[in-house]
């Protein structure tokens, strides 16, 4: 790859490289816990697992792969003036990961929650949450791609992760309205797991937005 706002540095254009390569595991571990959902809605149990288990391995490998580009930038003589802004950056990508995989485990800490709640799981609402939250990180990883072209192209495609953050918002506000509404007929133990599990899930496109934020930061100081 050609970055063209970063200086001739090959190590430089080999942490942008991983940090493609991270937003590719996280896209797969935030895709893992859509098609989660997608189970669990069903009440497909064994697709439900695999998809959950899925989401845990890709989390995993998610910090192996942060940890080992945050060593890599510690340890070199690069980046200048924004060697934190950078590291700030991985640790925004991982936490997507991290808040996928807690959201996913709101899932399976109950077969209550499975039952009780199915309907809510299997609702527009839920769909079109899911696809956001999804979109918001295939946003992210555009705008790192547009980072070989230059600071013009980056800034065209930044405001696209806060659209699909508060379209995000948007339909969490409709989804926990659809709880609230069918909260008579659940448990009030699984009416409170599934607003945190919205909650949490949410955290997918606000660390989405982070890092889209600290992308704004490296352009304002000059980065691009």
């Amino acid at each position: 790859m050609d970055f063209g706002f970063l200086s001739p540095g090959k190590k430089e254009h080999r942490i942008f490289d991983g940090i493609l390569g991270l937003l590719d595991v996280v896209s797969g571990c935030v895709e893992a816990f859509e098609a989660s959902v997608t189970a669990f809605a069903k009440g497909d149990h064994g697709a439900a697992q695999r998809s959950v288990e899925r989401v845990f391995d890709a989390e995993t490998k998610a910090d192996s792969v942060r940890r080992d580009l945050s060593l890599m930038v510690a340890e070199g003589a690069f980046f200048g003036g924004v060697r934190e802004d950078i590291l700030n950056l991985m640790e925004r990508v991982d936490d997507i990961a991290d808040s996928a995989k807690d959201a996913a485990r709101f899932l399976t800490q109950d077969s209550r929650l499975e039952d009780e709640a199915r309907a809510v799981l299997a609702s527009e609402n839920m769909r079109l949450f899911l696809s956001d939250l999804n979109s918001a990180v295939g946003a992210l990883t555009d705008i790192v791609k547009a980072l070989k072209v230059g600071r013009k192209e980056a800034l065209a495609v930044i405001q696209k992760v806060e659209d699909f953050e508060e379209d995000a918002d948007t339909h969490k506000d409709a989804l926990l309205k659809d709880l609230f509404s069918q909260a008579a007929s659940m448990s009030p133990i699984t009416v409170i797991q599934m607003r945190d599990f919205a909650f949490v899930a949410d955290n997918i496109a606000d660390n989405a937005e982070d890092a889209g934020d600290v992308i704004l930061v490296l352009l304002a100081k000059g980065y691009g």
